[in-house]
């Protein structure tokens, strides 16, 4: 199967393919349609309307900012930024992407402004870049969340950016896709964040993507707006400590209810009443973003419970620009 055919239809003019296949209601796909995890999905969907009732689904594209509207009387506004479509032949669709030049990054061609080298068609880098990328703002501050964009999809919101189209400039940036190293420069030029936060951790060997890069991490610290960039990252880091052989407490469930015997005592499942060698753990990389719109606090947890790194930055009403200020601990 030809890459552009594993998205549906498609329409093909002018050198720029586009989807055209565009669901909204997944419960209404047909399962050949779709892969294993898909299918799982739509089962969990079924599940959930007959427990809670009708799902109201609504795909978002670019300026489908009503759908947020909800939040206008908690004075948060959400302004849906990405994907955006792209009309070929007087119809409507998201553009088929390609993939990029192999690395190495330093001297990549991502770093000539002038020029996009995107060859072939990608379906995985079709569905990462048409993430949903929305702008939420509250106060002074604004947020920006990412997705999985990659490169081509960031130039394309970074063209829209400089023609007025959009506006992507924000305090905060979740950085897409946990740190890959398809991105680019200019579009984090254009954010321009005060703070960015990394989402990543690697379950194990297998999935391990060397996520974030050492150029991304540094192209965050260079095109911020302030001398002293926040730049976090979530990787998880545990402290293992030995427990020894362990008695599980676990109750057989029948249903979801815990069995009782004669006596009233929980019965255990046969299996858990065996002892296992056990481990704890405390792990920390959690970070947390918060404001009341006049200040904005970003801090993280370590390994010590009383040990944290926090700062603090209001607006400057003069100049509309985030300044650094001290933390007050309750």
């Amino acid at each position: 199967m030809r890459e552009e055919d594993s998205l549906g239809q498609t329409l093909t003019a002018d050198g720029t393919t586009i989807v055209t296949e565009l669901e909204t209601d997944l419960l209404k796909v047909d399962d050949q349609k779709m892969n294993k995890p898909f299918r799982e999905w739509k089962e969990a969907l079924k599940a959930y309307e007959e427990e809670r009732g009708p799902i109201k689904f609504r795909r978002l594209v670019k300026d489908d900012d009503d759908a947020f509207d909800f939040l206008a009387d908690e004075d948060i506004e959400v302004e849906v930024l990405g994907p955006i479509l792209t009309r070929v032949g007087g119809t409507e669709g998201l553009k088929f992407l390609g993939t990029t030049e192999k690395g190495p990054r330093v001297g990549h061609h991502s770093l000539d402004e002038g020029r996009d080298s995107f060859k072939g068609k990608s379906a995985s880098h079709t569905i990462n870049g048409h993430s949903i990328v929305f702008r939420l703002s509250y106060g002074k501050f604004r947020f920006l969340f990412a997705g999985d964009l990659n490169e081509e999809a960031e130039r394309d919101l970074m063209h829209a950016h400089e023609d007025g189209d959009l506006n992507l400039r924000s305090e905060v940036l979740k950085v897409p896709h946990h740190g890959s190293d398809d991105f680019y420069g200019g579009f984090i030029e254009a954010v321009s964040p005060l703070a960015s936060v990394v989402s990543s951790g690697d379950e194990n060997a297998r999935k391990e993507y060397i996520h974030p890069r050492s150029t991304l991490i540094g192209a965050l610290g260079r095109y911020s707006r302030v001398a002293e960039p926040l730049i976090f990252v979530t990787e998880l880091v545990a402290f293992f400590e030995t427990e020894g052989p362990v008695r599980p407490e676990f109750h057989r469930l029948k249903d979801g209810v815990a069995v009782v015997d004669e006596m009233g005592r929980a019965a255990l499942d046969e299996r858990a009443k065996k002892p296992f060698f056990a481990f704890s753990r405390t792990v920390y990389g959690q970070v947390k973003v918060r404001t009341d719109g006049e200040r904005l606090l970003v801090c993280t947890d370590s390994g010590q419970a009383d040990l944290k790194e926090a700062y603090a930055y209001r607006m400057e009403d003069a100049t509309g620009e985030p300044v650094p200020e001290g933390v007050r601990q309750a």
